[in-house]
């Protein structure tokens, strides 16, 4: 008889299957036993990270729950054993955060841990020690009402996940976020974390977001929080928002929670951004912490392995509250002062890429007549040493510009009579990208300042810098630690971005440290694809003649291919051909 085909998996490769849908890396540890904390009931959760120079070592969460029984702590390890639902009928109505009874047996499975707990009414505590998943260690012990795990050796005995791990600051990172998510999601509860025992932040648990805000970000920001009520007749969002400290291009500073779960959501994202009109900037996100009070029943937490994603009953009419409720609070009388904290911390208007604005009595091509002292610096930064800046007088130009269409595209003709059009942000940037790669490892790179700019980060970013402060310094950034989470930046890329404002050094390093995730061998290229687009000329900016026929002999002088880092064309050519085509000529 042949072998069968289909045959049934041992416990051991199911075990780690279902570890490798929960556990990811370190930071999904993290997650995993501090939501069993808060289920447990608990008002106090501390965590400790230990590392080397090569990965995380040691998780340890300690938390002041209910505790475990002697006879159910070795059931927290069998795979789908929970205290949280008992029948189908259950899912129906999640209230907690854990349910499935997958955390404690996939972190087992592929690590060692040990943990100690004991309820308040037992005398003895109970210890168990598990290697692989299989109890090594009970025993009867002395211990604090609560409980304690402490996870090492993560993935010992599955190197192809280990060797997908990011460096220890990254991981870092991953973990500070999922802490403060935590945090902000449930300000009753006092957190603290610890790395390398060092304390990096730590909340009162007094139930006061604002307080908590306020120890996670900085006083700055929590002097501009914009309250969020409830409005009558909408389903129930609470919370603040606040307008961006400097030129947030990013959304990684929205936090989304339904019941005290956080999520993932786009779409509510887009709903927290759209609150704000067209206060905001084109592509510019605020700080928002919102929490969506839905009835259970109305909220299916079952659909991700690791619960980050949620599905409603009805999405719209969430999605229409959480725009209203924003809308409502950034709109309402008596929240002047706090926009006016904020706009002060902001770029001028004139240096953001705003919306286009088009009237009918706009001609469709038209001649810039206004010169911009920005755009003039911005070329002069990007014109090419060694090459003559001006067109001379007597020479024919490559192409022959027309005018400017939108304040967004330059028109003009080639020497064969073709039809050029030109996006001007994706020319200027392929531009300033060409010149960063050019003078990448010099030392005329740098520009120092005269007055360092000290930069205040969150946990994570500050992981980050740290662990891409070669990659920074490639890219022309000289950093040096101040104290805590502080940074004293010396140095700044030389030529195309603008030195003489600590507002924008500030607003440019925060938009570089998000294009520093990723593979360490890809992030000098990120980083200078970020320089170059906040360095470029934007969109719907109106050039002179002279500055149109400054950018196009940048352009042409930077050589093919002509299209922007990102892989946008810079350049479009109509030939005749075409344009008959397009005409139906024929």
């Amino acid at each position: 008889m042949a072998d069968p085909t289909i045959h049934l998996l041992d416990e051991e490769t199911i075990s780690h299957i279902a570890a490798g849908e929960v556990v990811e890396r370190p930071a999904s540890v993290v997650k995993e036993l501090v939501e069993n904390a808060i289920d447990a009931g608990a008002t106090r959760i501390r965590v400790h990270i230990k590392s080397d120079s090569t990965e995380i070592r040691r998780i340890t969460v300690i938390d002041d729950g209910r505790g475990m029984s002697p006879e159910d702590a070795p059931l927290a390890f069998r795979q789908h054993a929970t205290s949280k639902i008992r029948t189908a009928g259950d899912l129906a109505e999640i209230s907690t955060l854990g349910f499935r009874g997958e955390a404690l047996a996939s972190i087992a499975a592929v690590s060692e841990v040990t943990l100690t707990s004991r309820r308040r009414e037992d005398v003895a505590g109970i210890k168990i020690t598990l290697s692989g998943g299989l109890i090594t260690d009970l025993s009867e012990c002395a211990a604090p009402p609560g409980t304690m795990i402490e996870v090492g050796s993560l993935f010992f005995n599955t190197p192809a996940r280990r060797k997908f791990l990011r460096t220890v600051s990254t991981e870092l990172a991953h973990v500070f976020d999922l802490m403060e998510r935590s945090a902000l999601s449930h300000p009753e509860i006092s957190f603290q974390l610890m790395h390398q025992e060092k304390e990096k932040f730590a909340t009162s648990g007094r139930g006061d977001l604002p307080d908590t805000i306020q120890s996670l970000f900085g006083g700055d920001l929590a002097r501009i929080l914009i309250t969020l009520s409830p409005l009558r007749g909408e389903m129930p969002v609470v919370g603040y928002v606040a307008y961006p400290l400097g030129s947030r291009t990013t959304r990684n500073q929205i936090y989304i929670s339904v019941n005290g779960r956080q999520i993932a959501s786009p779409s509510l994202v887009r709903a927290i951004r759209d609150g704000f009109g067209t206060s905001l900037a084109k592509g510019e996100y605020p700080f928002a912490v919102i929490d969506c009070r839905i009835n259970p029943g109305e909220v299916d937490v079952n659909v991700h392995p690791t619960k980050r994603e949620v599905k409603f009953s009805s999405e719209r009419q969430v999605v229409d509250a959480v725009r209203t409720t924003v809308w409502s609070a950034v709109t309402e009388k008596g929240q002047e002062q706090q926009i006016i904290q904020a706009a002060i911390q902001r770029p001028l208007s004139g240096e953001r890429d705003a919306a286009p604005q088009l009237t009918i009595s706009q001609p469709v091509v038209s001649e810039g007549s206004a010169t911009y002292g920005r755009s003039d610096r911005q070329l002069r930064q990007t014109a090419l040493t060694g090459s003559p800046a001006p067109v001379p007088a007597d020479a024919t130009p490559v192409y022959r510009v027309l005018g400017q269409v939108d304040g967004t595209y330059i028109v003009a003709t080639g020497a064969d009579e073709e039809l050029v059009i030109i996006d001007q942000h994706a020319a200027h940037e392929k531009i300033v990208f060409d010149q960063l790669q050019q003078r990448d490892g010099e030392s005329s790179a740098f520009q120092h300042l005269l007055v360092p700019v000290i930069v205040s980060l969150s946990r994570k970013d500050a992981a980050l810098v740290m662990d891409a402060s070669e990659d920074l310094r490639s890219a022309g950034f000289v950093i040096e630690e101040f104290g805590g989470d502080t940074f004293a930046v010396q140095a700044v890329p030389a030529g195309p971005v603008k030195l003489d404002d600590p507002g924008e050094v500030t607003s440019l390093l925060l938009e570089v440290i998000e294009g520093i995730r990723g593979p360490a061998g890809e992030r000098r290229m990120r980083v200078f694809k970020t320089i170059a687009c906040r360095a470029a000329i934007k969109g719907n900016t109106r050039l002179s003649q002279e500055q149109m026929e400054r950018l196009v002999h940048q352009l042409i002088l930077a050589g093919p291919p002509y299209a922007c880092p990102h892989g946008r064309p810079a350049l479009v050519r109509f030939g005749s051909a075409d344009l008959e085509h397009l005409f139906r000529r024929r």
